[in-house]
């Protein structure tokens, strides 16, 4: 009795220095989760420092949603296609460069936590890549007199998608903060996501995508998928003069080709964004057109993307939600307006994202998410201002005092239980 209450006492401790180890390196902070039995519902984190110590921390956090996505894309694409698309993988382009950290964190987590999963980089890979499937999604964004101060944008995008395995039901708002000095983002996908889904970064610029004659994919060697694209161009802008972004991501993506085309909107804030228009099949570079606001439309003070090309002057052929009649309004809009747009709307809505951007790093975020049958619904509606999703950047740390404090309380109890036992 005596030893098995000394093992236990001592199993105690050691767990509690371990635990305490834990805290203070994971880089990550679950901040609010609501998931069913089937772990569809919603989860929002931060995590901090390193590509490779945000890449691990996801992953110590998200493991077993991780492993579940990876085992449900197998069985859906079945052998010997999962060989082809990891292949694929290891020949496309991913950037930024330190994307590959991240990933190699998420590896070493899961190689501690789940080890007879063997999931390497490839399969991180693999499930990065719903965007080069199809999105027929709807955006919108305004700025001057469609809105009041103190907003000075407002955006919303639409991702309009089937839900190709279950763990697309399970909504991820991660706020990832790089100690590289890259910009912090905001990243609206799933639990292994590393590449965007909907994003928004610190300058209060959302980036997505939609399809646009997207049906001919080139699986050719040394492309770069969608979804990459968008998290490239979250990252790639860092100066201060948002004036400048645009024209800065838009040469930088002309020096890659595209896995699968598309429109890529870059909706920096204040007039300042814009609608790319990429295609594999270009004679040039794939990305090859860019749509800015035209004073013809609205004032010059508002955009929409669909899935049918305008140069800006029109509204596009497939528009569908009431746009026109929405701006024609000049009264100013609120975030909550603005949402109901493409909220009350038809489409899939898998999920939906809005920002009421006020400053840099000043912004309210919503997002919400598809919960498919059964259940059915959505989500709650996750309302966030970014000074709460980039709270403190750290756990509160354990010293060493304390530990041994800890340590010493705990062997006291140990000694005094043995003594009333003898």
């Amino acid at each position: 009795m005596k030893s098995r209450i000394l093992s236990a006492s001592c199993l105690a401790i050691a767990g509690c220095l371990f635990l305490a180890g834990v805290a203070a390196a994971q880089n990550g902070v679950i901040l609010a989760q609501q998931l069913d039995a089937s772990n569809r519902g919603y989860t929002v984190l931060r995590i901090w420092g390193s590509h490779y110590e945000m890449g691990y921390a996801q992953a110590s956090l998200l493991g077993d949603y991780i492993v579940n996505g990876v085992d449900e894309i197998k069985d859906l694409v079945g052998e010997p296609d999962y060989s082809s698309l990891r292949l694929l993988m290891s020949a496309a382009v991913w950037k930024p460069p330190e994307i590959e950290d991240e990933f190699d964190g998420m590896v070493a987590s899961l190689a501690i936590t789940h080890p007879s999963a063997a999931i390497d980089k490839l399969d991180l890979k693999v499930i990065n890549t719903y965007s080069d499937y199809s999105y027929a999604c709807r955006s919108h964004i305004s700025w001057g007199r469609y809105v009041a101060a103190p907003i000075k944008t407002l955006a919303t995008r639409r991702l309009d998608f089937g839900s190709p395995t279950p763990t697309s039901n399970h909504h991820v708002l991660a706020a990832r903060d790089p100690n590289d000095g890259s910009p912090r983002w905001v990243n609206l996908a799933w639990p292994g996501a590393v590449a965007a889904g909907t994003g928004v970064n610190e300058f209060g610029t959302l980036v997505s995508l939609h399809d646009y004659e997207s049906g001919g994919a080139d699986l050719s060697a040394g492309r770069m998928p969608r979804s990459v694209v968008a998290r490239y161009a979250l990252t790639f802008a860092t100066g201060g003069d948002l004036s400048t972004h645009l024209a800065s991501v838009f040469s930088e993506l002309q020096l890659y080709e595209i896995m699968t085309g598309g429109f890529f909107n870059y909706y920096a804030p204040e007039g300042h964004g814009g609608v790319m228009t990429a295609d594999p099949y270009q004679a040039g570079p794939d990305f090859y057109h860019l749509r800015v606001p035209q004073g013809v439309w609205h004032h010059g003070e508002a955009m929409i993307t669909t899935n049918r090309q305008t140069d800006g002057t029109t509204t596009p052929g497939d528009e569908d939600f009431g746009a026109d009649a929405y701006y024609n309004d000049e009264s100013p809009k609120t975030l909550e307006s603005h949402w109901d747009l493409l909220a009350s709307g038809g489409g899939d809505k898998l999920h939906m994202m809005s920002v009421a951007y006020r400053g840099r790093r000043d912004m309210t975020v919503w997002a919400d998410g598809r919960l498919d049958p059964p259940h059915g619904g959505r989500t709650p509606r996750l309302e966030w201002e970014w000074n709460e999703l980039f709270g403190a950047t750290s756990v509160p740390s354990v010293s060493y005092t304390s530990l041994a404090i800890l340590a010493l309380l705990l062997f006291a109890t140990v000694a005094a239980i043995q003594k009333l036992r003898a």
